[in-house]
């Protein structure tokens, strides 16, 4: 499969952001080396320090694997607890077991991440500051059982250390978290403008058909039938109307061949010709005010669309006598009487209507259609 820029860029993102969150966790393997490396440990300490490290790393990496399938998802109370009394734990016996023990807050901290992320800002920060009161006090409070000449020293730098490293290592981590969520959710968004442009493409190839063959075949059939009953009377001009039937089919084949090709246009006056013919042929007559080479070029095929969509409703759902059309450079006007009661539905809604309505508002204009009594009234207007 060939990869976009784009798809390539967030996969490279995506795929830093994950490094990121393994960098963070092969973190935990330095704090011990380092905090235990004067060897002031006391007996027991190092067994104690060993199993909670080896649990935090379960609890990191359970949190990671948990953002990486729904990232952004609040963990859950048993998570929040269990993660806090290891982080607390290790800040603690850390404390008391050297002069270096200070580091392990550094864990605590990333632990702290975990347990914030995907929290709304008040409670993650409510929450990163008590924990950041509780360990600083916690190593306060460890740090005197060292055997130094300077406790006092070695508490309050324990306390002062503790808090930075709490307070600022679980915004490293809930960053790697926030980073990768990020970049996901840019690629979620730009999966679903795709899924919306092809679906906006559907509509248009779908409106522009039945624009294209409803007034098409609208023609053809009412050719067709004023033909057969010409057959006998006037036989020349049912002749006349059958070629004509085969004129408005080649038309409509050129056109659907240009719609695929994406060059289809819809010109007014063509429209507006193509109105007068039907009309005139049917004894309809139609009344024309405006000139439509005052609407400006782009407003032509919008309105032309209009003009087509507005006679094929003519065609088939009524019976004029008379139709008029009023163009200005912004708007058409089209009403038609002999609308029957069974001719049109009441508010005027349709296939055709909906999707000229849809075409409307993609070129910033609107459509108003109703029915007065025996009278249809379309009116278009752009800008």
């Amino acid at each position: 499969m060939v990869l976009t820029p784009e798809e390539k860029r967030l996969r490279a993102a995506r795929r830093f952001g994950r490094i990121g969150l393994i960098w963070t966790t092969l973190s935990f393997l330095f704090v011990p080396a380092f905090a235990l490396l004067p060897g002031w440990d006391p007996p027991g300490a190092v067994a104690v320090l060993a199993v909670l490290f080896v649990a935090a790393l379960v609890l990191h990496v359970w949190r990671i694997r948990q953002h990486i399938r729904v990232l952004g998802t609040v963990a859950p109370a048993w998570y929040a607890v269990v993660t806090s009394l290891v982080g607390l734990a290790l800040v603690w016996v850390g404390a008391a077991s050297s002069p270096t023990g200070w580091m392990w807050a550094i864990i605590g901290g990333i632990l702290l991440g975990d347990i914030v992320a995907g929290l709304r800002a008040r409670f993650a920060l409510l929450w990163v500051a008590v924990a950041v009161v509780v360990s600083a006090a916690l190593a306060f409070q460890a740090a005197s059982y060292v055997d130094s000449p300077l406790v006092i020293a070695q508490q309050v730098t324990a306390a002062i250390l503790t808090a930075v490293y709490v307070g600022s290592f679980w915004i490293l981590d809930v960053e790697r978290l926030w980073w990768l969520k990020a970049v996901t959710d840019l690629d979620d968004s730009r999966r679903t403008a795709a899924q919306l442009a092809t679906t906006r493409e559907r509509l248009r190839l779908a409106d522009d058909l039945h624009d294209i063959l409803g007034h098409a075949l609208e023609v053809v059939a009412f050719k067709s039938e004023l033909a057969a009953r010409l057959q006998e009377v006037d036989p020349v001009r049912a002749r006349a109307e059958m070629e004509e039937v085969q004129r408005v089919a080649r038309e409509s084949l050129t056109e659907v061949r240009a719609l695929v090709r994406s060059g289809r246009d819809t010109d007014l006056a063509a429209e507006l010709a193509g109105a007068r013919a039907v009309l005139g042929s049917a004894g309809i007559v139609l009344q024309v005010t405006g000139d439509p080479s005052l609407v400006p070029e782009e407003g032509r095929n919008v309105l032309g669309r209009v003009l087509r969509e507005g006679m094929t409703n003519v065609l088939r759902h009524a019976q004029p006598s008379h139709c008029s059309i009023e163009i200005t450079p912004n708007s058409l006007v089209l009403c038609n009487d002999g609308v029957g009661g069974d001719g049109w539905d009441s508010d005027g809604t349709g296939t055709g209507l909906v999707g000229l309505t849809r075409y409307l508002e993609e070129h910033s204009g609107r459509l108003q259609a109703g029915r007065d009594g025996g009278t249809f009234r379309l009116e278009a207007v752009l800008g």
